[in-house]
């Protein structure tokens, strides 16, 4: 059977005023799609090319370089980033070499904080003093500070414990004379040693033969080295053998058992979920976690504002 359909309707003019629609030609194409591709491609290849500087001037001498720097914020910028990179880069986090130069500048960090302290005081104390003068002495204060703070996380973010002994000595006894520039130093010190207690598995994980590597460099550190950065070497190289104790759970909770200051006392509990010990250890984290659940608030709660 034949149907017949109706012829299609007319096509309805354009309205007027309204320009005729055509298909999109190849250069219109080009300007839409093309080139803002072009653009794109363009910006990725530059930070990319920014990252590869950047990252090629990451070497640990260039890092120990700049956190040497005599700008301040050149100093504290690159113990800022150093932290980021060490969670990381398994490699440079398992350098004794390096781990052993940081804990040095920490030292020399900690002794130039306790200076720039008394210097504080003794301008704020001078009546002869300009406002010029004590802002300048506040502001390379909190330089400083936030440079102690900075190596302080980097020595939490490696995998081998060079950094305990002055990680718990920082927990327990702070810096300064300052009541909330020691508090800081504490609360900085047990997040920081919070910090490694989770990292140190990672070099359970490393291969055999860098496990051997660093074990190499730390016993020739106890062999070569002098004072404290031998003492560290050989407290670092005891746990990687297995023997002795770090301290950290010990230290913990003396924080927690004579601490006044109810935030630390927070960051503590969390702390001891990330040490174990040995079985003496284990039991007094337990009871120092169970005395803590039962913690009435007792002491007082430094505020520190931000910025100081």
């Amino acid at each position: 059977m034949n149907e017949e359909f109706p012829p299609p309707a007319p096509t309805p003019d354009p309205a007027k005023g309204l320009p005729p629609v055509r298909p999109p030609s190849g250069r219109h194409i080009v300007q839409l799609f093309l080139v803002p591709g072009l653009i794109v491609g363009g910006a990725v290849a530059i930070l990319l090319g920014f990252s590869w500087l950047a990252g090629g001037s990451r070497t640990p001498d260039q890092f120990l370089k700049n956190i040497d720097s005599a700008n301040a914020d050149i100093r504290w910028r690159a113990a800022s980033d150093l932290a980021q990179v060490l969670k990381r880069d398994e490699n440079l986090a398992s350098d004794p070499e390096f781990a052993l130069r940081l804990a040095e500048r920490l030292q020399r960090a900690l002794d130039e904080l306790d200076r720039l302290e008394q210097d504080k005081a003794k301008i704020e104390s001078t009546s002869s003093s300009s406002t010029g003068d004590v802002a300048k002495a506040k502001n390379a204060l909190a330089a400083q500070r936030s440079y102690v703070q900075y190596l302080g996380a980097c020595l939490g973010n490696l995998s081998i414990p060079v950094g305990v002994p002055l990680l718990t000595d920082l927990a327990r006894n702070g810096r300064g004379s300052d009541p909330k520039l020691r508090a800081l130093t504490r609360r900085q010190a047990v997040w920081a040693l919070s910090n490694l207690g989770d990292g140190l598995k990672r070099f359970a994980k490393l291969p055999d033969a860098r496990k051997a590597a660093v074990r190499r460099q730390l016993e020739a550190n106890v062999d070569t080295a002098s004072g404290a950065t031998r003492e560290w070497a050989a407290s670092a190289l005891a746990w990687v053998d297995g023997k002795g104790s770090l301290g950290v759970v010990q230290a913990l909770a003396d924080c927690a058992n004579e601490d006044r200051d109810v935030f630390l006392r927070k960051q503590v509990a969390l702390a001891l979920n990330f040490w174990e010990g040995d079985a003496a250890e284990k039991t007094l984290a337990e009871d120092t976690l169970l005395r803590l659940a039962r913690d009435t608030g007792r002491g007082e709660r430094i505020e520190i504002p931000e910025g100081e």
